[in-house]
């Protein structure tokens, strides 16, 4: 094992570990928290994902009625602003571990191309790709 290798990736987890992004996510996590409607609805949707999750594992079809209490919980959870902060903060940082993943996996498959039609142009691209 190449301890050069086990040496970046340390620099990287510390990185990503002390980005703006995760402390971003971290901050919106506590907000949503003491948010008492907010926990009350993650609360209740955690319940309902627990049952539709027991349905599938015993092989039985979700019903429209299933599938309708699924979209009013995410209708439920977008409407309250500290979930939504919440939701958009962890999307962005899941993003950006999306984005170190590409890079990686483009290096190992030796495509180095930039694929500058991307939304997140600036943490898709390499960081020699001309759109940056």
């Amino acid at each position: 094992m190449s301890v050069e290798i086990i040496e970046k990736a340390n620099e990287l987890a510390e990185l990503i570990a002390g980005s703006a992004e995760l402390d971003f996510m971290r901050l919106k996590e506590e907000d949503m928290n003491q948010d008492p409607e907010a926990v009350k609805i993650i609360t209740e949707f955690q319940k309902i994902q627990q049952d539709i999750y027991k349905k599938q594992i015993n092989g039985q079809e979700l019903t429209d009625e299933d599938k309708k209490i699924v979209v009013e919980m995410e209708t439920k959870m977008k409407g309250n602003a500290a979930i939504k902060a919440y939701i958009e903060a962890s999307e962005s940082f899941e993003n950006l571990l999306r984005s170190v993943n590409l890079i990686i996996t483009k290096a190992l498959s030796g495509n180095q191309s930039c694929d500058c039609d991307s939304a997140d142009c600036g943490y898709s691209c390499d960081p020699g790709c001309s759109c940056n």
